[in-house]
């Protein structure tokens, strides 16, 4: 059987030529999502520190880093500087999702054809895309606390 080939130039026929609109228009959320979810599994450790420097802090307890760390690895292991990773996850892929494809959508449709975007009109692309992901991803935010903190 001969295969054609379809140069770059021509349109995708058919259904080829739907997926391809719905990986651009879904590719800005894909690509934040997962580069949040590598950065948290990088930072998982060193932000459950954190927050029980923060508990101990309150509580009357060490806020050195290196005893905290030593008592958690003592008490929980090393599975216990991944506690809430779960929910790290899940933060990221609404969240840093959420906001860089918000981000690309607001600034693709705020760009004048031919025009070098203002700096005000960035901004505001900014802000807006990241004032609704924190919204969106609160809830997630607020159970990886809680679970760093148990």
């Amino acid at each position: 059987a001969k295969t054609s080939i379809v140069p770059l130039s021509e349109p995708l026929p058919g259904p080829a030529a739907a997926m391809a609109e719905v990986w651009k228009a879904s590719k800005p959320f894909v690509t934040g999502s997962l580069s949040g979810c590598l950065a948290t599994c990088c930072i998982q450790p060193v932000d459950m520190v954190k927050v029980r420097i923060q508990i101990g802090g309150a509580e009357g307890g060490s806020t050195s880093p290196v005893e905290v760390t030593k008592k958690l690895l003592r008490e929980e292991g090393i599975t216990g500087m991944y506690k809430g990773l779960s929910a790290g996850l899940t933060r990221q892929v609404f969240y840093t999702g959420a906001r860089l494809g918000l981000y690309d959508m607001f600034t693709e449709a705020a760009q004048v054809p031919g025009e070098k975007m203002p700096f005000w009109k960035t901004t505001a692309c900014a802000l807006t895309a990241g004032g609704i992901a924190a919204v969106i991803g609160n809830p997630a935010d607020l159970s990886l606390i809680r679970m760093q903190a148990d």
